[in-house]
């Protein structure tokens, strides 16, 4: 049996306690834009058991929005304005499952500062990437968290990388 073609990552969903606050923050932070809006707070929210097992929502998680927001060339994001009786807090590079997500720029300075006054928190200031198999002179990483606390990363790598010289795969920002 051969395996589906897979073309690439479609888009991230995010949830966010405000959905208009949040679309506010990706236009201003990364110029966001938004490809449409599902439904939102003046539409009869989505909830009950066959929505909890779809998605694997608490019981009486309830969505009052949804959102599509396009970003840059990368997979878009999606907006989810969720409320439940049970709602953790953001998950730290340390939990299990995905933990972040990483927005490829070619000025990382520039993007920090952009997203820091548009009201997100940079962990530190962009530093060189640790990696042996990602260094270069000029490539860069910043880990940054946005108003709710979801974790994002900022990364540059205008320079060669060693890992180039052990195989022919490339980072969707290397190919060609």
């Amino acid at each position: 049996m051969t395996a589906p073609v897979i073309r690439g990552v479609n888009h991230i969903g995010i949830t966010v306690p405000d959905i208009e606050a949040a679309k506010s923050f990706l236009a201003e932070a990364f110029g966001g834009q938004l490809i449409y809006q599902s439904f939102g707070p003046q539409d009869p929210p989505r909830q009950g058991p066959e929505f909890e097992r779809a998605v694997g929502a608490f019981p009486g998680t309830i969505v009052r929005a949804q959102a599509m927001v396009k970003i840059g060339t990368g997979p878009d994001i999606e907006l989810f304005e969720m409320h439940g009786p049970e709602q953790a807090q953001p998950i730290r590079a340390s939990d299990f499952g995905i933990t972040h997500f990483a927005l490829y720029t070619d000025d990382i300075d520039a993007s920090v500062e952009r997203f820091q006054k548009a009201g997100g928190t940079p962990l530190t200031a962009p530093r060189a990437i640790p990696y042996a198999t990602e260094k270069g002179p000029r490539n860069k990483v910043c880990y940054c968290r946005m108003p709710w606390g979801t974790t994002m990363e900022f990364i540059t790598t205008p320079d060669r990388m060693a890992y180039h010289d052990e195989t022919d795969l490339r980072r969707w920002q290397d190919e060609d």
